[in-house]
C-alpha cells in the first residue's frame, strides 16, 4: 500500500485551509476585476461547464486550466486566480469543470476533458481566442488529465502548443494501492489504460513542463521526475523542481506574473510568433 503520509496532504499540512482560502479570495477578486462568462455549458450535466475570461484583442492565444482534487473533488471556481497574468498578456483563459469520480469513471471523465477542449475550439472566436493556439495547464490530477487529453485526442494535438503540468500524477499504480481507491475504484485495466507513465511519449511534440514543489512528498516529486527521466530523450519535456513550495502553494505561482510557470507559457507563445 502507498503510505497515506505521501498522499493525504491535508494531514501533512494541518494549515491547508489557509492555502485554500487564498484560492477563494484571489479567485473572487479576479471575477470582480475582469470580464468573464461563467458556467458556460459544454454538456448537459451540472459539472460540464467552463468559466471564460476573454482577451481584449481578437485571435489571442488560449490558456486552458484543469483543476485537481484526486479526480473526485474541487471546482474550477476556486482557480480563477490563474487567469490574471495571462489576461495581462492578452490570452483568453478557459477554466474547465468535469464530472467527478465516483459519479462517473475515469473514462467518462477524460471524455469530458476532450469534449471541453473541442467546445473551447468551437467557441473560441466568440471570446477573442485563436482555436488553433491552445496551451494546456493542470494541477495534480489536472496535470494528468492535461497530458492524457493530448495523448487520447490525436485531432487536438496540432492545436496544442505547450503543456504546463503542476504536480501531476502519471503512474496510477500507487493511487490504486492507496486509501484513495476506496472511492476511485480504479481497476488494473484502468491503471494500464489511463497511466501516462506507460505510454509512448514520442508522440508528444509540443514543449511540456513537468513542475513540482521541492516541499512536496516524495510521491509527487518522483511522479514528475520519473516521467521526465524516462522520456527526456523521446519528447520535448522539461523538469522544474520549484524551490520551497508545497502541493498547495505551487498552483498559486501559475497566477503570479514573472513565475517560471508563467514564463514557460509566455516563452512558448513568443517562440510561435517568431516562427
Amino acid at each position: 500500500m502507498t503510505p497515506n503520509s505521501q498522499l493525504n496532504l491535508r494531514s501533512r499540512h494541518p494549515d491547508y485551509q489557509k492555502f485554500l482560502d487564498i484560492n477563494e479570495s484571489e479567485s473572487r477578486r479576479i471575477r470582480a476585476q475582469y470580464n468573464s462568462s461563467l458556467n458556460q455549458p459544454y454538456g448537459e450535466a451540472e459539472l460540464q461547464t467552463i468559466d471564460v475570461f476573454p482577451a481584449k484583442a481578437a485571435n489571442s492565444p488560449i490558456l486552458v486550466f484543469i483543476h485537481g482534487g484526486y479526480w473526485r473533488a474541487l471546482d474550477k471556481e476556486s482557480y480563477s486566480f490563474v487567469a490574471e497574468p495571462f489576461l495581462k498578456q492578452n490570452f483568453t483563459v478557459f477554466l474547465v469543470n468535469y464530472r467527478l469520480i465516483p459519479a462517473v469513471n475515469m473514462e467518462t471523465q477524460l471524455k469530458d476533458i476532450g469534449d471541453a477542449i473541442h467546445w473551447i475550439q468551437k467557441e473560441a472566436l466568440c471570446y477573442n481566442g485563436d482555436p488553433n493556439t491552445l496551451f494546456l495547464s493542470g494541477h495534480s490530477a489536472g496535470g494528468h488529465l492535461a497530458l492524457m487529453a493530448y495523448l487520447q485526442n490525436e485531432n487536438l494535438r496540432p492545436s496544442i502548443k505547450a503543456i504546463c503540468s503542476l504536480s501531476g500524477i502519471f503512474d496510477l499504480t500507487p493511487i490504486k494501492n492507496s486509501y484513495l481507491n476506496e472511492e476511485l475504484l480504479l481497476t488494473d485495466t484502468d491503471i494500464t489504460v489511463y497511466s501516462v507513465s506507460n505510454k509512448d511519449l514520442s508522440v508528444l511534440k509540443c514543449p511540456t513542463l513537468l513542475s513540482v514543489g521541492s516541499e512536496e512528498t516524495e510521491f509527487f516529486i518522483e511522479q514528475s521526475k520519473g516521467l521526465y527521466t524516462n522520456n527526456k530523450s523521446l519528447a520535448p519535456i522539461e523538469y522544474l523542481e520549484y524551490g520551497n513550495l508545497n502541493h498547495y502553494q505551487i498552483v498559486h505561482r501559475l497566477g503570479h506574473e514573472g513565475s517560471p510557470l508563467v514564463k514557460f507559457i509566455l516563452d512558448q507563445r513568443q517562440a510561435l510568433e517568431e516562427k
